[in-house]
C-alpha cells in the first residue's frame, strides 16, 4: 500500500495569500454584473459573511474586498453600490472591536414577569 506525501503544511493552508476574501464570488457578481435580477444587497451580504472561513474576520476581507472594488462604485448599479456601503460598516468592526463590545450577560438585570 503507497502512501501519498504531500508538500503543503497545515499553516500554508491559512496564510494571507492563500484566503479567499470571497470564495463565492457573491461580492464579485454584485459589484460587476449590472442586473435588476440579482439579490438585494442585505441577502449577498449576509451569504457572503457566512461563506467565509471560521478563520477569517469578515472585517479584514470586507477591507481587502473594497480596495479591490472601489473603482468600480462609480460606474456600478445601485445595488453595487449599496453592497460596497454594507462592506464598508463591516469593514470598521474587526473582531478585536467586536470583543470589546460583548457584554456579560449575568452582569444584566432580566425582569421576569
Amino acid at each position: 500500500m503507497s502512501t501519498i506525501t504531500t508538500d503543503i503544511s497545515f499553516s500554508d493552508k491559512f496564510t494571507h495569500s492563500r484566503i479567499n476574501d470571497d470564495p463565492k464570488s457573491i461580492i464579485h457578481q454584485m459589484v460587476t454584473i449590472d442586473s435588476i435580477q440579482l439579490s438585494p444587497a442585505e441577502d449577498a451580504i449576509l451569504a457572503w459573511i457566512l461563506s467565509l472561513p471560521n478563520e477569517l474576520d469578515p472585517a479584514l476581507a470586507a477591507k481587502r474586498l473594497l480596495t479591490k472594488y472601489e473603482g468600480l462604485a462609480a460606474k456600478s448599479n445601485e445595488g453595487a453600490l449599496k453592497t460596497l456601503g454594507f462592506l464598508r460598516q463591516t469593514a470598521e468592526y474587526p473582531q478585536s472591536r467586536l470583543s470589546n463590545c460583548r457584554r456579560n450577560s449575568r452582569s444584566r438585570k432580566r425582569y421576569h414577569s
